[in-house]
């Protein structure tokens, strides 16, 4: 039975063999030096060791001892026994964050990351072969494209929440960004608007083809978004490839997995007190300092906003309606009479009805609102004995 020897790996077998024949006079010092890829001093050095300490001198001097810098192993039970309690859910990155901050851990995250793969914490996660695809460079200024996008996840641990934002191609920044119930162009429209209040008009809006930039017509008030781009002098690009707008997608990935338990953690179940953390937390204290990078070019491309510009007109849903006759209109089945006379007739002109978030709602003449008033029109219906009645809609 052997109770002990001397462990070698393939190179330090090499090397040994190089040595040996260095001593025996077989091969000259500048060769072995070749050999080894070390200098002909080097050479002399390793050869007296082996000389000195026989076969146990190929191996290097600290082999078997602990590292001066290995943290105490009191430090690593308290670390794991915190993560499995406090921070199951949280990626290790994340985790060891918040170990370092919160807690007062000192090891590095690699070090962290051993003691998690040693006890099975640990999970590779698996990606399947992506495709090559030809490397976009981000813009060079910000403001000149932004990327928008919604992600439908369960970000409370039990409703299904969509968060709504834009990410800025040249910087990685998201400057506005807020959770909504489902993705409509409503919600769509108040981040948008949130944005060039904040920082300006951006030229470019990049999506996929949802419903509300366009991409289909399911529903009448879904070009509305587009619309109003337009009325920005915002071009709107879609793609139906998720990679090309494939910052967004990794953003949201990313958000999905510390937001997530962050909310647990915190105790956050509501809508409002989840966008009072994503933008009063999460986007200036995590993302802004960790995930953005300087533009190529900083001067800022965002266009400052028209004093006279009055965005309550813009983001609203507009449909035209063309004028009667009689001077009304008609709007989900209640007709409206236009009280405007002085303005002279409008008889088969367009006309368009504005309806603003709060549900108010406003007929439009171009730039001209006008004073209407709502008419109640009789539905006629034929009793049995043939007699036409009418019957007036309240």
């Amino acid at each position: 039975m052997t109770t002990g020897g001397i462990y070698m790996s393939t190179r330090e077998a090499v090397e040994l063999r190089i040595l040996e024949d260095f001593r025996c006079g077989k091969i000259g010092r500048r060769q072995a030096a070749q050999l080894l890829g070390v200098s002909e001093r080097a050479v002399t050095r390793r050869s007296k060791k082996l000389r000195v300490k026989g076969i146990a001198g190929i191996k290097h001097g600290n082999t078997g001892n602990a590292p001066v810098n290995r943290r105490p192993e009191e430090e690593r039970v308290s670390a794991l026994e915190v993560l499995q309690k406090t921070y199951f859910d949280f990626n290790l990155k994340h985790a060891w964050e918040n170990l370092r901050d919160k807690h007062g851990f000192q090891a590095c995250y690699s070090t962290f990351h051993g003691w998690c793969r040693a006890s099975g914490i640990a999970h590779r996660r698996r990606r399947r072969t992506s495709e090559a695809r030809l490397r976009r460079e981000r813009m060079a200024n910000e403001g000149l494209m932004l990327q928008m996008d919604g992600s439908h996840h369960a970000w409370n641990g039990r409703d299904k929440w969509c968060l709504i934002g834009l990410i800025d191609d040249a910087t990685s920044d998201i400057p506005a960004a807020r959770f909504f119930e489902t993705e409509t162009t409503a919600g769509c429209m108040a981040v948008l608007r949130e944005v060039i209040e904040r920082r300006g008009i951006p030229w470019i809006i990049y999506t996929d083809k949802a419903g509300w930039a366009g991409g289909s017509e399911k529903r009448q008030s879904f070009p509305q978004f587009v619309r109003a781009c337009e009325e920005l002098g915002i071009r709107v690009i879609t793609t139906s490839s998720a990679e090309a707008k494939g910052r967004i997608e990794r953003a949201w990935r990313t958000c999905q997995d510390r937001l997530v338990p962050e909310f647990r953690l915190h105790g956050i179940t509501s809508m409002l007190d989840g966008n009072r953390y994503l933008n009063q937390v999460f986007l200036p204290e995590y993302w802004r300092v960790q995930n953005t990078v300087v533009p190529r070019d900083e001067a800022s491309r965002y266009r400052p906003a028209p004093k006279h510009l009055d965005l309550d007109q813009i983001f609203c849903t507009k449909h035209w309606r063309t004028v009667r006759s009689d001077n009304t209109v008609s709007f989900e089945n209640r007709c409206y009479r236009i009280l405007d006379t002085e303005m002279g007739s409008l008889r088969q002109k367009d006309v368009a009805i504005h309806i603003y978030a709060d549900g108010s709602h406003a007929w439009y003449f171009g730039n001209i609102r006008l004073n209407t008033e709502k008419v109640r029109k009789p539905i006629r219906r034929w009793a049995a004995n043939d007699s036409s009645i009418s019957i007036w809609r309240r």
